[in-house]
């Protein structure tokens, strides 16, 4: 485990904040946060389980209710997070081809 100081903690802070503000374009921050919070999901939940659960199950809402509810919290949150963070995506994507044709 790293240890880190108050100090270092603060820096690393400074940094990432300077860091995203030099970046120009929101799209590539928004699909990094999208990349990390999908590779967490796909860590976590097995894909073709949920796949092979969900083709027997007889109500596709209450399955993804159980199984929501039924998770970890780690593994909420990432589904919460991934999901606004694609409606942000795709917000910003519309808006971008918005302006864009506008602009035009």
């Amino acid at each position: 485990m790293i240890n880190l100081t108050m100090k270092s903690r603060i820096m690393f802070g400074v940094y990432l904040v300077c860091f995203m503000r030099k970046l120009k374009n929101p799209f590539i921050a928004e699909s990094f946060v999208l990349l990390v919070l999908a590779s967490v999901l796909i860590y976590f939940v097995s894909i073709p389980s949920v796949l092979i659960n969900m083709s027997t199950s007889e109500s596709f809402y209450s399955y993804f209710m159980s199984a929501f509810f039924d998770t970890e919290l780690l593994v909420q949150s990432s589904v919460v997070l991934t999901a606004v963070t694609i409606l942000f995506f795709v917000r910003n994507i519309s808006l971008y081809t918005v302006l864009r044709q506008r602009l035009n």
